[in-house]
């Protein structure tokens, strides 16, 4: 008879988890040994920290749209993967956490009975048991994967290592699903209020200046998201998640709508007076003014709404993006009047030559940052996946990258986990090994947490080499650049004393001492020619670009000789920051 463990592996697979996550520990050996067995469950990835199974596991589901699954042991482990799950939970993905316990005696040693794993998940799951029997098993697992799947969070399954050694209790078969059978279970899908949704149309037709910003709540929606553009003569922007649902060739998407994203799409929210959002869970209220304008929000439920302040007038539309759009787009009528949409493409237009000619410029001997992306995104192959960390490397992601239709591309969002790419990209090319992936990551970065995964990349080398390539793509700048910056613009003085140095090494010598392919460029005349050898290659490999860390990022762009400035200042009035904006970007918008 298969035991627990086995049962476990089993249920995983017909939930649709093809793949787990974890660490090592001897409170979950006894399902590691089920894990990877063709004929009872999925595959087991090593990970070197659990924080990082985690991540893994989050980017997992972003990436196929199924549930997530990693696994630590007790103690430490579970204290660890307890900070990855915040990834998940914050960006709202489906993520199934088994967590093996050892119910110690009471002598047993103080340090393991002082994580209490029960109520430590608790504040971070939709879903949290601990199994104290065999019998309990089955039920717990499928009611943790429905909790995942219907509140797009984290679920947590306690299993204590006497539960895992035990033989399984086999569930009586039913007449309509085999025990056997896969689950087959799909969320609730809540229906939009007819009526609201004629009230938005109504609030849409009759607005001027219409704007529209998507988020991951609408990438199932892509198509009805420009069919409503084009109809409004609307401009559209996305959320840092959101940022493949639409691809940027498109000549109205103004880039990402964040604190520190894209001036046009910034100058966008705040110029509109009718604003669409299109499950945007992530954007950012604070973007649009003090007096906001008329807001129509698609929600696939109550708590993705996203944070609108000070909105003039505010419609949810609560339900299945994709239905409330279908129902939505044949009420609007094309706007006649197409002058803002006009000012919208010339002001992308004007944006994106402006990048590419910040991304020519090199000053000294070092290498532009902005070129490093600028050389990429010029050469991406189709289909690819670019992730990125949450330094200055998001900075250019943001600003350079110009993604192609299908083309994916993915961060931690909420939570902004330095090193979080390395673990992303394993997942991505896991989950999709048949793309082209690309990890941007800063220095700081890797050296926060991406190094060790590094190991886990050389450990993928026992794969079939012939797969399309891997690429770890580290700007050194020495430095914490983005928080240096951010301390610089605060501060109004870009001569601050270093406040976010980094032990100097190469990374490309580590990726060698890994046994892992490794290029050092230094020069700025070299960047093409490492790009083009690196997408011609199979496998991982790491390029270190040495970058310039005195490259100011948009939101910080250096004046005269020792003075920064923000690009948005808060409480600045209304004329002068669309003067200001004007001025910054090569005159976005009229500003009579």
């Amino acid at each position: 008879m298969a035991g627990v463990g086995e049962l476990i592996a089993a249920r995983l697979r017909a939930w649709g988890v093809d793949r787990v996550f974890g660490v090592l520990g001897p409170d979950a050996d006894a399902l590691l040994g089920a894990l990877g067995d063709e004929r009872h469950g999925p595959e087991f990835v090593q990970a070197r920290h659990a924080e990082s199974a985690a991540l893994m596991a989050c980017a997992h589901a972003k990436f196929t749209g199924r549930p997530g699954c990693c696994l630590a042991p007790a103690g430490s482990g579970a204290l660890h993967l307890f900070s990855g799950l915040y990834d998940a939970a914050l960006d709202r993905q489906p993520v199934v956490a088994l967590v093996g316990e050892d119910r110690p005696s009471p002598d047993a040693d103080v340090r393991r009975r002082a994580v209490p794993a029960a109520r430590l998940f608790a504040y971070v799951s939709e879903f949290c048991e601990v199994v104290s029997e065999p019998g309990q098993v089955r039920d717990a697992l499928d009611r943790a994967a429905r909790a995942a799947l219907t509140g797009r969070g984290v679920a947590v399954l306690i299993v204590p290592r006497a539960v895992l050694r035990t033989e399984a209790v086999p569930e009586p078969a039913h007449e309509d699903r085999p025990a056997d059978a896969p689950v087959g279970f799909r969320p609730p899908v809540r229906q939009a209020d007819e009526r609201e949704v004629r009230r938005a149309a109504v609030v849409l037709n009759e607005g001027r200046r219409v704007a529209v910003v998507v988020g991951p709540g609408g990438a199932a929606a892509s198509g009805q998201v420009v069919g409503a553009a084009e109809l409004l003569g609307a401009g559209v922007a996305k959320t840092p998640l959101g940022r493949d649902v639409l691809p940027d060739v498109l000549p109205y998407v103004t880039g990402v709508a964040a604190p520190s994203g894209s001036a046009v799409a910034a100058a966008l929210l705040r110029e509109c007076g009718t604003l669409l959002l299109v499950g945007a869970e992530d954007f950012a209220g604070r973007l649009l003014p003090g007096r906001g304008p008329r807001v129509i929000s698609a929600d696939p439920d109550a708590s993705a709404r996203p944070a609108v302040r000070g909105a003039s007038e505010t419609v949810w539309l609560t339900g299945d993006v994709t239905a409330e759009l279908d129902t939505l787009v044949p009420l609007l009528r094309r706007k006649r009047d197409r002058r803002w949409r006009t000012d919208v493409e010339r002001a992308v237009g004007q944006w994106r030559a402006q990048g590419r000619r910040k991304a020519s410029r090199f000053f000294g001997a070092r290498v532009n940052p902005r070129s490093v992306v600028a050389e990429l995104s010029a050469r991406l192959p189709d289909r690819s996946v670019v992730v990125t960390d949450s330094g200055s490397a998001l900075d250019w992601w943001t600003r350079h990258l110009e993604l192609r239709t299908g083309m994916r591309a993915s961060l931690s969002g909420h939570l902004g986990t330095p090193g979080a790419a390395v673990p992303y990209a394993v997942a991505a090319r896991l989950a999709l090994p048949d793309r082209p992936v690309v990890a941007l990551i800063g220095d700081g970065a890797l050296q926060a947490n991406g190094m060790n995964e590094l190991i886990t990349v050389r450990w993928q080398l026992r794969r079939p080499a012939r797969t399309p390539p891997l690429i770890f793509c580290v700007l050194n700048n020495g430095g914490l650049s983005r928080l240096t910056w951010e301390r610089r613009s605060e501060a109004g003085d870009p001569l601050l004393a270093p406040s976010g140095e980094l032990p100097r090494m190469s990374y490309a010598d580590y990726a060698r001492l890994l046994g892992l392919p490794g290029v050092r460029c230094e020069h700025p005349g070299e960047v093409a020619s490492v790009w083009e050898g690196a997408l011609r290659s199979t496998g991982p490999v790491l390029l270190e670009f040495v970058v310039d860390g005195e490259t100011p990022p948009d939101w910080a762009s250096a004046v005269g000789a020792g003075k920064a400035e923000r690009l948005f200042l808060p409480g600045i009035a209304r004329r002068t920051l669309r003067r200001r904006i004007a001025a910054v970007v090569g005159g976005l918008f009229r500003t009579a």
